[in-house]
């Protein structure tokens, strides 16, 4: 639900005068849509998406280790019960690395995807 409310206040704040222009120019709604808004603000709406990639992680990562009977969070859980502090930061490490690379793979794709953006 939050993700929308995002989107929505990116959208929002397209800037006026882009849209001005396009209607004075015979752009329909749709147009307004296709041709303003959405390259205008795909960019922020990308990074926005990279964001809660970030929230997705730490949501997976909970979950695991509260009820999963495998996995990353598993072996950490099973790791702290028998004192084994090698694989608990092997453990810790792993997610952390997961999560660069695909920080760094989601924003290499935006960087591909939207050359007109600053980010």
């Amino acid at each position: 639900f939050q993700i929308i409310l995002i989107v929505a206040v990116r959208v929002g704040s397209t800037r006026r005068d882009l849209v001005e222009a396009a209607y004075t120019l015979g752009a329909t709604d749709n147009g307004i849509v296709k041709r303003v808004i959405m390259p205008a603000n795909a960019p922020e709406i990308a990074e926005t998406l990279r964001l809660v990639l970030g929230w997705a992680w730490t949501y997976v990562i909970v979950a695991e280790l509260i009820g999963s009977s495998s996995g990353i969070g598993y072996m950490i859980i099973n790791s702290q019960s028998r004192l084994a502090t090698g694989q608990i930061i092997f453990g810790i490490i792993v997610i952390g690395l997961i999560g660069l690379l695909s920080d760094f793979a989601f924003k290499a794709l935006n960087r591909r995807l939207y050359p007109w953006s600053l980010a």
